[in-house]
């Protein structure tokens, strides 16, 4: 198996990259390499437009995304592509304000052993505690369903499979990065998580991205897209695990891997 721990850091954000590689210092022989995050403050609108979607935005989501989640998805993209140039098998993909609580050589030693199929495992939940649908054993860890995706990209892996992909459906975009990949069934993918999650964004970093500025909500487009997600998130689910499953799910506590923001 060949994989890589792609870091996405901005060529400004040097204290940010330092704490990155202090977080993993611990594993000093795993193979690291560095994205250049793309910065939608200093990039053009044609290199922007490459990859986003005004129209579609304008349509689907329910306001104008932000020069930083403009970057934030480009920044993935590009670890994607990575992913399939350098014909890896997978990646780890990290934001660069990530820290990590547990063991992440035995984690990924665990992933290398899982069955071929798999195309996306989530990492960390720092928002809301989402319920788990399905487990099975997967070495120390356990490979777990969520009922809903859980947001934040701050860490996930991502196969080969996955990223092709990803790379098919999700471009061009409209929508934060995580928020597409909530939309699974729309993507083609199939997103599990690696139990316990061991990686939790560190909140002392001012974020790059959730800049403050005023924000015009479409309320029409944004109440009319949580209904559409709500009722294809749960067929989704019913499809894949059944009409019992679906609708017996539960929380499971995760203590490496919560912050405060967890519930």
């Amino acid at each position: 198996m060949t994989f890589k721990i792609f870091i996405i850091n901005l060529d400004r954000s040097v204290e940010r990259y330092q704490s990155a590689l202090a977080q993993l210092a611990k594993w000093p022989d795993l193979p690291i390499e560095r994205v250049s995050a793309a910065d939608g403050r200093v990039m053009t609108e044609a290199e922007i437009d490459h990859y986003y979607s005004l129209s579609l935005n304008q349509q689907r989501y329910h306001k104008l995304l932000k020069a930083g989640e403009k970057g934030c998805f480009i920044s993935h993209i590009r670890c994607w592509q990575r992913i399939v140039e350098q014909q890896l098998d997978f990646a780890l993909i990290l934001e660069d304000d990530f820290l990590v609580n547990g063991d992440l050589a035995a984690l990924l030693q665990d992933v290398a052993k899982l069955p071929a199929g798999w195309q996306l495992l989530k990492l960390a939940m720092p928002n809301k505690q989402q319920k788990i649908i399905a487990a099975e054993s997967a070495g120390q860890f356990k490979r777990v369903f969520f009922a809903k995706n859980p947001v934040s990209t701050v860490a996930q892996l991502v196969s080969a499979d996955g990223a092709r992909q990803l790379l098919a459906a999700a471009v061009p975009f409209y929508r934060p990065v995580d928020v597409a990949l909530q939309h699974t069934w729309e993507l083609g993918i199939r997103a599990e998580a690696m139990w316990p999650l061991i990686f939790k964004p560190d909140l002392s970093f001012e974020s790059n991205i959730n800049t403050k500025s005023t924000e015009v909500v479409n309320r029409r487009i944004f109440y009319w897209q949580r209904l559409r997600f709500l009722l294809c998130n749960v067929w989704n689910n019913i499809k894949l695990y059944g009409v019992v499953k679906a609708f017996t799910a539960r929380k499971w506590p995760n203590p490496t891997g919560r912050t405060h923001l967890s519930k």
